[in-house]
């Protein structure tokens, strides 16, 4: 669950609607990345403490089953989502100088998705439902002029599509699934402490935005008894997510908040053994390469490669799984920025890492 494209968290994992019986899922998840840089060149501000504060948060899915060919799912997460804090480092340094610090950002959304599955036959099934997300914006930016920005919460609604093909006799599972844009209207308040004549604050406006589709393809087989190759390849069309409130772009000449040049595929594999009828373990590797973007206040790593292990104790009604893992964060520069009558200088981001721990908590009734 390392952050793919950046402001990827949970996935949008739907699983669970091709398991069987009635089920009740709780993943409970914390995240505790370390980002430190380095201005390039001693006088501009020297070295940049953690800018990535630790997060973490719950996701829920239940299952039950309407008929034999019939399925429904309920799905509670957190798709997406950012949170960046340069508290570190002086604001101005002894030559003049400006830093980043002072740069706060907290992009939350929350999604709740309906599900409907069908087999259309004993080794095919579809699957389909709704999505409504919300999400809201935070940020402040002493460096465009002393500007801020809060939002209220926007929901809207998107859709899933999916579809399954299984061959139980060797624990085969290929499912392809679709997750549509979700297209938002945030009610913002921005303010440019500054002030400026052109731009007179605090500015109440609506800023439009999507959160952008992605397609997971989820597979599964037995290779050996007792023993599952696995694995997930995730794209996700990040070109399609634009934040450019009005202020903040005439402050910075047309500039977006955020935005993405690229688009971004996540891929991970493991292995699974079951060690006898309660224990089984796993391990994981993915991969997510990097953009050879420049890196920006809001986006200050690029691309990652993660390894993962993970146990599960499965009782009578109910099973836990433990899961930990790390993830090494690839390097990135953001380019040295001309301001009025300053700079900042070139900021250099190597050798970070991000630890994950999960539990999940599976019941059957």
């Amino acid at each position: 669950m390392a952050q793919a494209g950046g402001f990827d968290r949970s996935g949008q994992d739907t699983s669970i609607i091709l398991k069987e019986g009635n089920l009740l899922e709780i993943t409970s998840v914390s995240v505790s990345p370390s980002v430190t840089g380095a201005y390039a060149g001693s006088a501009s501000g020297g070295v940049v403490t953690d800018v990535a504060p630790d997060y973490s948060f719950t996701n829920l899915a239940f299952r039950t089953d309407i008929s034999d060919d019939m399925s429904l799912a309920i799905i509670q997460d957190q798709p997406y989502g950012a949170k960046v804090n340069w508290a570190s480092g002086a604001s101005l340094t002894a030559s003049g100088a400006k830093s980043y610090k002072g740069v706060k950002a907290d992009i939350k959304s929350d999604a709740t998705t309906a599900l409907i599955s069908y087999d259309l036959r004993d080794d095919v099934t579809v699957y389909a439902g709704l999505k409504n997300q919300s999400i809201s914006a935070t940020n402040s930016n002493p460096v465009a002029a002393v500007y801020t920005i809060s939002s209220n919460t926007d929901s809207s609604m998107g859709y899933v599509l999916g579809a399954a093909v299984e061959k139980p006799e060797i624990a085969l599972r290929v499912a392809f699934t679709y997750h549509s844009k979700v297209s938002h209207d945030l009610a913002i308040v921005e303010t440019n402490l500054l002030g400026n004549a052109a731009l007179p604050t605090p500015h109440s406006t609506t800023t439009s935005f999507k959160t952008p589709e992605a397609y997971n393809l989820d597979f599964q087989t037995g290779i050996a008894e007792d023993t599952l190759l696995f694995g997930t390849v995730r794209h996700v069309k990040w070109t399609q997510f634009i934040l450019k409130p009005t202020i903040y772009s005439g402050l910075t000449s047309g500039g977006a908040l955020k935005d993405f040049t690229s688009n971004a595929t996540t891929y991970t594999i493991g292995l699974g053994r079951k060690l006898n009828d309660q224990w089984a373990a796993a391990v994981t590797y993915g991969t997510e390469a990097a953009t050879g973007e420049a890196g920006s206040a809001l986006g200050p790593t690029d691309g990652f490669k993660k390894m993962g292990v993970g146990v599960t104790y499965t009782g009578e009604k109910m099973s836990v799984t433990l899961g930990v893992q790390k993830a090494n964060l690839g390097d990135t520069t953001i380019p040295e920025k001309a301001l009025t009558a300053t700079t900042i200088s070139a900021v250099n981001f190597t050798g970070n890492t991000t630890l994950v721990t999960a539990v999940k908590v599976a019941y059957k009734f």
